[in-house]
């Protein structure tokens, strides 16, 4: 009976440990800056000659690094097509752990997630169209071929350092939103230059 007892509290104490070291690990990976500022992008010269981009920092993605610095995903919405996706859509709900926003009108939704830190996927879904043109490429799945209303849109920011935008419309208005994805994930690019 000692020996049950002894296990019960040595498991309990595992718990405590792995729950702290899940804490802790989140604790690291957080933004230091609770801003979501842009860097400049002034065009200078590096000592070799060539130009610096707006779009590359060292082997990585200055989109991915830029996404790294945001807290809230939600100010990275476009206003204008917000209100032509979802309109008359209720107060957008926000998550941290990943930085997400949704925004919803009953009918529609439409939902941004950014995922820094991670390994961005090597081979994409079976049966994705690739988008180019969108940071490092684009991925697009459509989640219901019959309505072509519901459509997943993962981009790549980065792969060093790594970054994920997935953009994700579900439209149950008859409309296809392909366009409407692509529109939403470069305006979000663009703010993350």
């Amino acid at each position: 009976m000692k020996r049950i007892i002894g296990l019960a509290t040595v498991n309990r104490r595992l718990i405590v440990i792995v729950v702290a070291c899940v804490a802790l690990s989140a604790c690291v990976h957080l933004p230091t800056s609770p801003s979501t500022s842009k860097p400049s992008n002034d065009g200078s010269k590096s000592s070799d000659g060539s130009s610096s981009s707006a779009t590359k920092t060292g082997n990585g993605s200055s989109y991915a690094a830029n996404a790294a610095n945001v807290n809230d995903a939600c100010p990275l919405m476009p206003a204008d097509l917000v209100k032509k996706i979802v309109p008359n859509a209720n107060a957008p709900t926000r998550e941290q752990y990943p930085r997400r926003c949704n925004i919803s009108n009953g009918t529609s939704v439409l939902e941004i997630t950014i995922e820094t830190g991670i390994a961005t996927p090597v081979d994409p879904v079976n049966g994705a169209e690739f988008v180019p043109g969108l940071a490092d490429g684009g991925y697009l799945e459509r989640l219901d071929p019959h309505s072509r209303g519901d459509i997943y849109l993962t981009v790549i920011l980065g792969k060093d350092p790594p970054g994920l935008l997935h953009v994700e419309v579900a439209g149950h208005d008859g409309r296809d939103h392909k366009d409407d994805t692509i529109a939403v994930a470069r305006a979000i690019i663009a703010r993350l230059r």
